[in-house]
Order: structure tokens, then C-alpha cells, then sequence
């Protein structure tokens, strides 16, 4: 058993989710298509150049130095040769895929933690997307007067700013 602080109840459960992602069929395949993508010399390389070329231009910012109109030219045809490449594609949607699973599980996990109880999918779901739109509101107003559509633009304190108060 690895070094941990967890009970042996806990390691056994982690185990068991441990494995039953592993055979996961989205897991199977996001695996699968990352494989594929590190299999392709021309689709790694093109990936490479866009990934360094990319940091180069941040660099240039963070000196101070807006890259040229050439330069994000380039950019931008490299990122869409990415985009267009069926392994790079496929390689960033299975990372994606499996980033968005791990950010539920753990979501679970510390919601659990929080309050004490499992959560249920509703609260998740509704926490998941508050973040993801960086809305406090969820895109679910709470005022009276509240059309239902938030615009995203809440933030600390300052409200919902939805369609009826605009």
C-alpha cells in the first residue's frame, strides 16, 4: 500500500474508482486517441511548433513587446493547422474529456468534504457551471424583477447583471 493518510476503507474505494475509470469506455477511447496522436510523428511535430511558438509570443509580451501583425499571422495558422490535424484534434478533445472528468470527481470530492454529505448531482452540476462561467449567480438571478438570463457578468457582490437590469 502506498505511504498515504488514508483509512484502508478509503484506499480500497479509491482503488475501486481507480480502476473502474481506467475501463472506462471514454477513458478507453481518450487513451486511444492520445496514443494515436504521440504515434504521429508530423501531428506531435506540428503541435511542438505551434506549443513553442506560442510561448515565444507570451515571452515578447511579458517583455513588454506586443508581437507583430506577422507574428500572430503565423500564430494563427499554425493553431488552425493544429485544429485541422485529425490527431491533434483527436488528441485535444481526449484531453479535454479527461480533464473535465477528474474536475468532476474532484468537484464530488471536495463538495463532500464541504458539507459533510455527498452531493447531489443537481449541486455539482449547478457549482460546475457556476465556475465555468465565473457567474456568482450560475446564470440564476435571484431578483424578482430577474428575466432568468444572467449574461455572465456577475462578480463578487456586484449582482446579477441579466436582460431586466440592463
Amino acid at each position: 500500500m502506498a505511504n498515504t493518510t488514508l483509512s484502508p476503507d478509503l484506499v480500497r474505494l479509491t482503488v475501486a474508482l481507480a480502476d473502474a475509470f481506467s475501463q472506462s469506455q471514454a477513458v478507453v477511447s481518450a487513451r486511444a486517441n492520445i496514443g494515436l496522436f504521440y504515434q504521429d510523428a508530423a501531428a506531435t511535430e506540428l503541435f511542438r511548433k505551434v506549443s513553442e511558438y506560442g510561448a515565444q509570443l507570451q515571452e515578447k509580451r511579458a517583455a513588454g513587446m506586443p508581437p507583430g501583425e506577422e507574428e500572430l499571422t503565423k500564430f494563427d495558422q499554425l493553431r488552425s493547422d493544429v485544429v485541422n490535424n485529425k490527431r491533434c484534434k483527436g488528441f485535444l478533445e481526449a484531453r479535454e474529456q479527461l480533464d473535465l472528468m477528474l474536475a468532476t470527481v474532484n468537484q464530488y470530492l471536495c463538495m463532500a468534504i464541504d458539507k459533510g454529505r455527498s452531493p447531489t448531482d443537481e449541486e455539482v452540476a449547478e457549482t460546475m457551471t457556476r465556475q465555468v462561467s465565473g457567474c456568482s449567480c450560475g446564470g440564476h438571478c435571484k431578483d424578482e424583477e430577474c428575466d432568468g438570463q444572467c449574461d455572465g457578468s456577475c462578480s463578487k457582490g456586484h449582482g446579477c447583471h441579466c436582460g431586466k437590469h440592463n
